[in-house]
């Protein structure tokens, strides 16, 4: 192996001994190549491969001080080791220890003129040994360093003092700087790191990674600060460089620009606890905070009391003036609702013009009293809209801790049936829970035997609506509807006896009877050749647990001889965060046997990306409170349902908007990008013969 070094000097006698060793072997075995340059200009010039392997320079008499002659070779031969020549030893000629501005090392004087051969030959096989290891870790030089300036990522190398190195062209863009500036910089300096929440200042993964050893990543939320000034959000791998040794030899860092993606990861964050229209927390929010200060009122022994609201005859508002001047009611009342408490309560919507308050713990009948008056005073109040003066009342149902119930659950239901006993008092009133309002759990139980029977009577119909496709408005499916006509009551508000059904228990034979229903049907439309995507039928998540379901699915398609394909199973997005890892198995099972999956009412519960990555999605679902005359809604609303669409369109999921109800709605999620929709403006929902009539015949409703 022959090492090249190149040799600086427009000194003869240098020239002369260094030329004598020319023949010497070196302990490694490897043999000495001199290339001789009598100035700078020479050296640095159109340069003769192979480059060399160590520059030995005497700067004396070349014209520019020895500060100079270094930069000029490091800016050519980038980071090739320098030796200083030195006709004697002079304070004056030792350059600093270390590295110069290009990252080039001078830590080495040679005296020629007294040196033994013996000492050259230990020194030139030092700095060679150390020049070859170098050679053989960095042997990447061309091909690859044109890998790294091809990729996308930032990357930024250091020494073990953590100075900037090397910086590939996108580092260079990702941080808005320039090789002159970035070059031999303290990578601290470079490139500022803060958590984007707290904006507290980060140690930086490379000071990290050669002070431990290992492999570093920044937390989540990571903000840059450029040299510019702007701000960016990064994620990152960092780890040491470390030589045959062992020795770490400094640090590579690979980086990206994640804003984009950070941004539309806290919208949709934001809508898993807030409600998109008056920016209160949503019911999950409420949720969770009942839990948390229940264990505080518990351990300090402390009252506190759950308020359930809802206005008055508000569809009233919504029928005669229309749902913009609803929505902008509920704004107005979701800010009246705020003042009327302190900042340690919290107050919610539930959805729909429902809303909770949580008082804080401390908070007695007194307290909830007197609360309660100032929001009904508040909310009566006349509401701008539209330059008009719309009147709307409220009625306030509580419950108080420990005195109604110990368990959140309890609480909120109590305060609801408050709620309905105020409702009934008159509206426009408060009212505390009493066992009196109990009465109301002989009609829950009417109900409940209703459901039974009905079901052994046959009193069940199964309605589908249409799914559109929105780019031809071909149908592509449709959901199938429970609908309940007692031979006394009527047809029963499906809202009420599903809620009943689930309290009870009898959603799970319901489920079983819709399941065995629609495949049926399913199948008859598919002999007759008129079926047009999947049948869509919704699941509980008590459903989901029982055990066998799987199996009782399976069992249903293979007794009606239908393919998997042709049924879809909607799970809300409560259903699927109970039991997260259970819930991910089942729907795993499902999807194995061929079933497609979709989410029914996303957004209005566990909005994350976490559970859309980790379960086998094929569908999402818009809840309809997102559609709502959105074609002339606020921005902020239209922005929120543009992130749902596009973190749909991200993971590949079609998507059906829910409630679509006029022309303007349509077009406005079409050019969003929604696949899908579903609701009144292509059709109510129709039982079976209608619904061939209108959609599976030749000549139907859909082209």
């Amino acid at each position: 192996m022959k090492i090249q070094i190149l040799v600086v000097t427009s000194n003869a006698r240098d020239r002369t001994r260094l030329d004598d060793l020319r023949h010497q072997p070196l302990a490694s075995g490897a043999a000495i190549a001199f290339r001789f340059a009598d100035s700078i200009a020479v050296a640095t010039g159109p340069r003769r491969k192979p480059y060399p392997d160590l520059i030995l320079l005497n700067p004396l008499r070349l014209g520019c001080a020895p500060e100079q002659a270094v930069d000029a070779l490091a800016i050519a031969f980038d980071t090739i080791p320098i030796a200083i020549l030195a006709e004697e030893y002079s304070p004056a000629m030792r350059l600093p220890e270390g590295a110069g501005a290009h990252g080039t090392s001078y830590r080495t004087m040679i005296v020629l003129e007294t040196a033994s051969w013996q000492m050259l030959l230990e020194v030139f096989h030092t700095l060679i040994a150390a020049a070859v290891e170098r050679r053989a870790a960095l042997q990447f030089s061309s091909n690859e360093r044109g890998i790294l300036e091809a990729i996308a990522d930032g990357v930024i190398g250091t020494d073990a003092e953590g100075k900037v190195r090397y910086l590939n062209t996108a580092a260079m863009r990702l941080i808005a700087a320039t090789p002159q500036s970035a070059l031999g910089t303290p990578i601290t300096a470079l490139m500022t790191l803060h958590d984007d929440t707290t904006l507290e200042r980060l140690e930086h993964p490379a000071m990290k990674a050669i002070a431990t050893g290992q492999t570093i990543r920044l937390p989540r939320g990571t903000m840059l600060l450029r040299t510019d000034g702007t701000e960016i959000i990064i994620e990152d791998s960092t780890a040491p460089v470390v030589s045959q040794s062992g020795a770490i030899q400094g640090a590579v860092m690979v980086f990206h620009d994640v804003t984009d993606a950070h941004e539309l990861r806290a919208q949709v964050d934001y809508l898993a606890w807030n409600d998109f229209l008056t920016g209160l927390p949503n019911r999950f929010a409420a949720q969770r905070h009942l839990n948390r200060i229940l264990l505080e009122a518990q351990a300090r022994e402390l009252p506190l009391a759950v308020m359930y609201l809802d206005l008055d005859k508000f569809k009233l508002i919504n029928d005669t003036l229309g749902h913009a001047a609803g929505d902008a009611v509920l704004v107005s009342v979701a800010a009246r609702l705020r003042s009327c408490f302190r900042l340690i309560d919290l107050v919610s919507r539930q959805g729909g013009d429902e809303f909770v308050v949580l008082m804080a713990p401390g908070a007695g009948t007194a307290d909830a009293t007197r609360a309660a008056e100032r929001v009904l005073a508040a909310i009566a109040l006349p509401h701008e809209v539209d330059g008009k003066e719309v009147h709307v009342g409220t009625s306030i149902g509580i419950a108080l801790y420990p005195e109604h119930g110990v368990t959140g659950e309890t609480l909120l239901r109590h305060a609801d049936t408050a709620l309905h006993g105020a409702k009934i008092g008159g509206r426009k009133g408060l009212r505390f829970f009493s066992q009196d309002l109990l009465i109301s759990a002989i009609q829950r139980k009417e109900m409940e035997d209703g459901l039974r029977n009905g079901l052994r009577a046959a009193e069940f119909e199964l309605f589908y609506q249409p799914k559109i496709r929105m780019a031809d408005g071909m149908l592509c499916g449709c959901e199938a509807l429970l609908r309940w006509r007692h031979p006394e009551w009527g047809w029963v508000n499906p809202a009420q006896f599903i809620r009943s059904a689930e309290e009870s228990g009898m959603i799970v034979p319901l489920g079983k009877w819709v399941l065995e229903q629609a495949i049926k049907q399913a199948k008859r439309w598919e002999r007759a050749g008129r079926l047009a995507g999947p049948i869509a039928i919704n699941v509980s998540a008590l459903e989901l647990r029982q055990s066998g379901f799987v199996d009782g699915v399976e069992t249903y398609l293979a007794d009606a001889l239908l393919a998997p394909s042709s049924l879809q199973l909607e799970l809300t997005e409560s259903t699927l965060m109970r039991d997260a890892g259970g819930t991910g198995s089942i729907l795993q099972q499902l999807k194995n046997l061929g079933l497609s999956l979709a989410i029914d009412d996303f957004g209005t519960g566990y909005s994350s990306l976490s559970y859309l990555a980790e379960l086998p999605i094929d569908l999402l679902k818009v809840d309809r409170s997102f559609i709502h005359g959105i074609d002339h809604a606020e921005p902020r609303k239209q922005a929120l349902l543009r992130a749902v669409l596009a973190l749909a369109d991200s993971m590949a999921l079609p998507t059906v908007a829910e409630g679509i109800e006029t022309e303007g709605e349509e077009s406005f999620l079409a050019e969003c990008g929604c696949t899908h929709g579903q609701g009144y403006f292509y059709s109510h929902a129709l039982d079976a013969g209608a619904f061939e009539k209108a959609y599976l015949m030749p000549g139907g409703g859909v082209p």
